[in-house]
């Protein structure tokens, strides 16, 4: 199995929790990102790696009913929850599409959107130089893509995974880590990815998401985005034992996490013809 094949799955099986287990963080930072991209009224925008809508639905809101969002994703459980989101919120200029943004010659025409969203995924790729070429094919002369990745844990955080970590070495290894194909963990490294592959224009910025996480929530956490990954080596008949020694283990009631996220916006050079949206 492939990368992404299996990536794909660990966030279908996550999909019934992915920011359900009262810890937010993908939905104000895919808020941020809409921000950070300036979309405006009737723009055509792709959300590559769409998730459950973090990014898509404030898109789609942003661009209003005569703009259009197409959310991509290869994880159908993330999909389906999307739109499930997208139709409870009467959103008609919205929609989600199976694929692989690498393979976005076969789904979707070149120079077709204005912007290209690529929120919290690069990092999970074994070709992001290829997944970038991909973006920028897609979007017309002038076009914006927009990223983020989260930089380097804060101390707190850094902690908090190392207890994890160290409390469940009996049931499983590497329990405090992301699965990240590629870290990306400079400014530089994230500019250069971009700017190396068809964008010019690269402006990088860091906002800090603080997340607070109660020791009762913190196994739900784990397992509600990618770090569920390593959690799944853990045979089922031992989840409660394993649950029962990290809550044992964290010595805090609640953990104040602040969060580093790295945001980049670039454009495709050419000149953008304007639409005039009435």
């Amino acid at each position: 199995m492939d990368a992404k094949t299996y990536m794909a799955g660990v966030f279908h099986r996550a999909s019934g929790t992915y920011e359900r287990v009262g810890v937010p963080f993908f939905g104000p930072v895919g808020a941020e990102l809409v921000r950070q991209a300036g979309l405006r009224r009737g723009e055509s925008v792709l959300d590559a790696g769409c998730g459950t809508g973090a990014c898509l639905v404030p898109a789609a809101r942003a661009v209003g009913p005569l703009g259009l969002v197409v959310g991509l994703d290869l994880a159908p459980g993330m999909l389906s929850v999307a739109a499930t989101e997208i139709e409870r919120q009467g959103l008609r200029n919205a929609t989600v599409l199976e694929g692989d943004v690498e393979q976005s010659a076969i789904l979707l025409p070149a120079e077709r959107f204005d912007v290209v969203l690529a929120g919290m995924m690069l990092y999970f790729l074994p070709d992001p130089a290829g997944a970038v070429r991909s973006m920028t094919r897609l979007l017309r002369p002038g076009g914006r893509l927009a990223a983020s990745l989260l930089a380097q844990p804060s101390p707190p955080e850094a902690e908090l995974l190392g207890q994890v970590a160290r409390a469940l070495v009996p049931f499983t290894t590497g329990a405090g880590d992301a699965p990240f194909t590629h870290r990306l963990t400079t400014e530089r490294e994230l500019a250069d990815l971009l700017s190396s592959n068809g964008l010019a224009g690269v402006r990088c910025e860091e906002v800090v998401f603080e997340v607070t996480v109660e020791r009762g929530q913190v196994w739900d956490w784990l397992w509600s985005a990618a770090r569920r990954a390593s959690l799944e080596s853990i045979p089922p008949r031992l989840h409660g034992a394993a649950q029962a020694a990290l809550e044992a283990s964290l010595p805090e009631e609640v953990y104040v996490l602040p969060r580093t996220v790295r945001f980049a916006t670039a454009v495709r050079p050419g000149s953008l013809i304007r639409r005039r949206v009435t």
